[in-house]
């Protein structure tokens, strides 16, 4: 940040920073949806999950026709292993998604605190150095 800011752009400034937090405390008006499909590696089970704001929920579960050949209890573990992989992999990618919006606004609540703690410096040392001038004054 540059040393040339006001008083007023440090205003306008604190100010984004309490709108970023308010709307990082705040349910989004419209929440991202984050979908994330997951396939069985011979390409038997494929399940899609998706992750909104009314939770997590599975979008589609497509069986290959070729998984009739299976037993009964090997399909079904294939479809529960797919089933919680793309459940996982949304999940994953919701929560990843919201800690880089956090991520950024806690650089820029840093970087504020920063500019912030070297200009109340500033100003403390001018304030200090206008005492000693009027206790010269007052002495001298």
């Amino acid at each position: 940040m540059s040393a040339d800011l006001g008083a007023e752009d440090f205003d306008r400034l604190i100010e984004a920073a309490r709108h970023a937090v308010d709307a990082a405390r705040a349910v989004p008006p419209d929440p991202v949806t984050v979908a994330y499909e997951a396939k069985e590696r011979d390409g038997l089970v494929r399940a899609t999950a998706v992750v909104s704001e009314h939770g997590v929920h599975l979008r589609s579960l497509d069986l290959n026709p070729r998984a009739r050949r299976l037993e009964s209890a090997e399909l079904s573990a294939l479809i529960l292993r797919t089933v919680n992989e793309a459940i996982e992999g949304a999940t994953g990618e919701a929560r990843a998604g919201s800690a880089a919006d956090l991520d950024a606004l806690s650089a820029e609540l840093r970087e504020l605190q920063d500019f912030s703690a070297d200009r109340f410096g500033q100003f403390a040392g001018t304030i200090t150095d206008l005492l000693r001038q009027l206790e010269r004054r007052i002495d001298g």
